[in-house]
């Protein structure tokens, strides 16, 4: 993502935020460079998707589970467009896509029928499973959305299908195990 500020966020930032979303930015290294995860509906191209994007907050404001954010200041060009952390705060998947709905501009849209293409992909650890370890848990089928059924059990052991995988992060969220058995590929 591009960090740089315009003078009015420096300015609405203030020094030391600027200085600690710079020292942030370093140590997250790699990951910064990671365009943020959009909600369901997004254009697919960042910067096709930074072009159209209002930064009206309706698609924030109509999402019934509250997991959409605004991005702040300190995200330069792409200040007020919305974003997902799918690991600590996952997607609901619902099926009523009042994010999309609520989207004046387009930047957010879904072909009438279709499903919204993924928003991330999971990847599941199956040494870190409690089903490994001789703990019967099957959790994170029961919270993989119905629409996309990524998750099955095969045997005792759970079982991912990456290309059915949307990302929302529900696997990660109600995982059992500790640490969880699924994190979001890089």
């Amino acid at each position: 993502m591009d960090y740089e500020l315009s003078r009015r966020q420096f300015f609405r930032l203030g020094a030391g935020d600027v200085i600690r979303g710079l020292l942030r930015r370093k140590e997250e290294g790699e990951k910064s460079a990671r365009p943020p995860i959009r909600p369901p509906g997004a254009l697919p191209s960042e910067d096709e998707f930074l072009a159209t994007c209002e930064r009206c907050g309706k698609c924030a404001e109509a999402c019934p589970f509250d997991v959409i954010a605004l991005l702040s200041p300190a995200s330069g060009k792409a200040e007020g467009t919305p974003r997902l952390l799918p690991d600590e705060t996952p997607c609901r998947w619902c099926n009523t896509w009042d994010c999309i709905h609520a989207c004046p501009s387009g930047a957010l849209s879904i072909t009438r029928g279709a499903q919204p293409a993924p928003i991330a992909k999971v990847e599941l650890t199956l040494d870190l499973c409690l089903t490994t370890q001789g703990v019967l848990c099957d959790t994170c089928t029961h919270y993989c959305p119905p629409a996309a059924r990524a998750l099955t059990m095969h045997g005792r052991e759970p079982r991912l299908d990456a290309d059915r995988c949307t990302g929302c992060g529900l696997c990660i969220h109600h995982c059992e195990a500790t640490p969880s058995a699924f994190r979001l590929e890089k």
